[in-house]
């Protein structure tokens, strides 16, 4: 089933007939079923009945649609404020058409046919409430401003996998770096789609990924050799400590004993372990291979597979080798996140979160109120979840990819938390883990210097223990700051990225040494 949704005026009915040609599939449009089986216009139901009456009507109608035959399904804009039909959304393709409102009520010909734009309804309150809903149950977004139906089609033809219909693509992020430029793509059942990624040139593909992953991994191999590609399996064992130079090192002596060339290409299949890693090799062997990015833990999905940083650890710190490395393109299919544990999961919360108090508060919103759901892997929650956390990352990197300016927002909560995870004190200490305790921290320094409130604060610790994320931790000074000397962001001593208010990050602030002593407190109490 795909359904099109979006507010009055997008153009979903003109564009689901085109569609379900194109695909030949049945059209339905609910409003105009809604009107049959009345015998009369939606118009009147509303004049003569009332917009109680109206959306129970709907919600019959869109339940007998969603549960019938496979078809394109123009859903009136009102629906998606239905939670119920919300639901049965879950097994549907859905494609949310967006315009902006003027667009959208320039478009439409006669207003008197539509009961919401008379008397005293607040419009823009109405679109903005709507655009939330769509943005949450869909799984590809088309914009339509300025473009003709059959355009947009054709657009909607390509990404749910052509004709064959072979289960969808998603929602499309674009990093936008010029000729550099590249998508992510955020969905369900998306592995299917990274062999169009491959080029046709790579005569070799490396998969990149830990034993525990190959299972899953399976697909994407077999796609790869039905098209006759040389696929070489390269297994790394799980955890942090194969992000070295050692591993980085036997790696690059395997490409060079296939022999690889500069055409060919690495899949990174797994967390960001796996992506940092396979990266920098991508990155180093023959000075560049080209690299495909399948993130299959949260942490990389929203953060660590977007952006091109690739890196290795050294003994005497993380990520002290490294470079910047942009891929052809990530996948963030959120049924991986079914293989996490709930600790791998709630670790990648946490750059979640960090999203939430950098740059869309909504986000601490979804956090505290869905929690149940995301822990349930309830993809209807996850989903829009990836995508603006993943949509954010990608705004930043595409305005300065080499962190000379605002990109350093990311590190909220980073400054601290790499320390940490150093920390023989914290061993076994998970990197989302550490970031937690570093944004709480952070709190700390930024409340102390009256930067934020009491409020704020306090918004921090409830976020993360809703989550089960740590916000008190004994830690010391002196061994921060030994681990800080080697870290990337030393600039004369340690900077850090604090708030001076809800969204509202600044990088590169100087804290002394009481400050930090002061906060470091807070943390044990």
């Amino acid at each position: 089933m795909i359904v099109l949704v979006g507010f009055m005026g997008a153009g979903k009915s003109t564009v689901a007939e085109l569609l379900a040609e194109r695909l030949n599939l049945p059209f339905v449009d609910t409003d105009r079923l809604i009107e049959e089986r009345a015998g009369r216009s939606i118009a009147q139901i509303f004049e003569r009945d009332g917009e109680d009456a109206f959306r129970k009507t709907e919600f019959e109608i869109v339940n007998e649609v969603l549960s019938g035959d496979e078809a394109v399904v123009a859903l009136g804009g009102g629906s998606v404020e239905n939670e119920a039909a919300r639901s049965l959304l879950a097994d549907a393709v859905v494609v949310y058409l967006s315009a902006p409102l003027e667009e959208s009520l320039r478009r439409i010909a006669d207003p008197s046919s539509r009961p919401l734009l008379r008397g005293e309804h607040d419009l823009i309150g109405l679109f903005e409430r709507r655009a939330r809903l769509y943005e949450q149950v869909a799984d590809l977004t088309a914009a339509t401003q300025g473009r003709s139906p059959d355009s947009i089609a054709d657009e909607l033809l390509s990404g749910l996998g052509g004709p064959q219909r072979d289960r969808f693509v998603g929602t499309i992020v674009k990093v936008d770096l010029g000729p550099r430029s590249y998508d992510v793509l955020v969905g369900s059942r998306i592995l299917h789609r990274v062999i169009a990624a491959v080029p046709d040139d790579a005569e070799h593909v490396f998969v990149v990924t830990h034993p525990e992953l190959e299972p899953l991994a399976a697909p994407v191999v077999d796609d790869l050799k039905r098209e006759r590609r040389d696929v070489h399996v390269l297994l790394v064992p799980e955890g942090e400590r194969s992000k070295s130079w050692a591993e980085a090192g036997r790696l690059l002596s395997t490409l060079a004993d296939v022999p690889a060339h500069r055409k060919d290409v690495v899949v990174a299949f797994g967390g960001g372990v796996i992506g940092d890693l396979a990266a920098f090799v991508a990155s180093t062997y023959a000075r560049g291979l080209r690299v495909i990015q399948v993130a299959t833990s949260l942490l990389a999905q929203v953060d660590a597979a977007i952006g091109g940083k690739t890196a290795v650890n050294l003994a005497q710190g993380k990520n002290l080798v490294g470079t910047f490395h942009q891929p052809l393109a990530v996948f963030c299919d959120v049924k991986l996140l079914r293989s996490l544990s709930d600790r791998e999961l709630r670790c990648g919360l946490a750059e979640v979160i960090k999203y939430g108090f950098i740059a869309d508060p909504s986000l601490l919103e979804t956090i505290r109120d869905r929690s149940d759901a995301i822990f349930a892997r309830d993809e209807r929650v996850l989903r829009p979840m990836v995508k603006r956390s993943a949509s954010i990352k990608a705004h930043i990197v595409s305005t300065d990819e080499t962190e000379q300016g605002h990109r350093a927002w990311l590190n909220y909560g980073h400054t601290i938390g790499h320390a940490v995870e150093r920390s023989d004190r914290l061993e076994g200490i998970r990197h989302g883990e550490a970031v937690a305790l570093g944004m709480m921290a952070a709190a700390h320094l930024a409340h102390d210097a009256g930067r934020i409130d009491d409020e704020l604060l306090s918004l921090h610790r409830t976020t993360l223990e809703a989550v089960g994320l740590p916000v008190r931790a004994d830690l010391d000074v002196d061994m921060l700051e030994e681990v800080w000397l080697r870290d990337k962001k030393y600039d004369g001593g340690m900077r850090f990225v604090l708030l001076n208010g809800l969204g509202k990050p600044e990088a590169g602030i100087g804290v002394d040494r009481s400050s930090i002593e002061k906060a470091l407190k807070r943390m044990a109490e």
